[in-house]
């Protein structure tokens, strides 16, 4: 008797996400997604880059259009304009069997419109593709009541949700107090757990300021590259932004939330 040929093992569908942006200007959205785009990469998964930020173009600086993770920027900021450039990226997500991240800036009601009216998560869904919906907050009470409002109303849903609580917008010079101490008590971030939402912290990156004064971004200086005049940055300074990035990682993975980003 000859024995059956072992079956082949079934591939598994790629991992496909589109990770959306949501909070304030200078909530850390931008580095978040950035960040996520450089894990995957190294990762060796296809992801694009959808910058439609009007008033901040970090992402797109870091992942240009004419790059291979790239993609164009939106003519203006109105409506209808980033209804149809967000047509054609995710078509361009989709023909690439791509995942995307999606910033749309903060502070602007353009983002939930636009979320809203093209039933996104549903959209994405029929396509094979998960949505992750990217909440940043800084410890500011404000920054909280704006992305709970969000939350709350419902324009994001139907898909995984996360909430980065960024530790760098902490405005105190005393670092040994955790600066989300008071939302850990609020009843309303209770609310959006118990609803699914994972909290993760965003550590801060304290030497953010004098890498932007040599005109650095964090992956460079990850990557050991030079400055512009062929110096080297700061060993401390790169010390420091190597052990940010491995202790964000750190606290996606801990989290069990790895599988929801690109």
């Amino acid at each position: 008797m000859t024995d059956k040929p072992t079956a082949p093992p079934k591939k598994e569908p790629p991992r496909r996400r589109a990770v959306w942006r949501i909070g304030r200007g200078r909530s850390g959205g931008s580095l978040g997604l950035a960040t996520f785009v450089h894990w995957a990469i190294k990762d060796g998964r296809p992801v694009l880059a959808a910058d439609g930020d009007p008033n901040n173009p970090m992402l797109s600086k870091l992942y240009p259009p004419e790059g291979p993770n790239g993609v164009k920027r939106p003519g203006n900021a109105e409506l209808e304009q980033s209804k149809l450039w967000l047509a054609d990226v995710l078509a361009e997500a989709l023909k690439h069997s791509a995942s995307l991240v999606i910033d749309m800036g903060g502070g602007d009601r353009v983002s939930e419109e636009l979320a809203a009216e093209s039933h996104l998560a549903d959209f994405l869904k029929a396509n094979g593709v998960n949505p992750t919906f990217a909440y940043f907050t800084g410890p500011e009470r404000d920054d909280f009541d704006h992305v709970y409002r969000i939350w709350k109303s419902a324009a994001f849903k139907d898909g995984d949700s996360i909430l980065f609580l960024n530790e760098g917008l902490y405005r105190s010079s005393a670092r040994s107090t955790d600066p989300f101490l008071w939302l850990k008590k609020d009843a309303r971030l209770q609310e959006m757990e118990d609803a699914g939402v994972r909290p993760i912290v965003f550590p801060a990156l304290t030497c953010m300021k004098y890498l932007e004064g040599d005109d650095m971004n964090v992956f460079d200086v990850v990557a050991g590259k030079p400055k512009a005049d062929g110096t080297k940055v700061n060993p401390l300074w790169a010390h420091m932004t190597v052990k940010w990035l491995e202790a964000f990682r750190h606290n996606v993975e801990e989290e069990g939330v790895a599988e929801w980003l690109p």
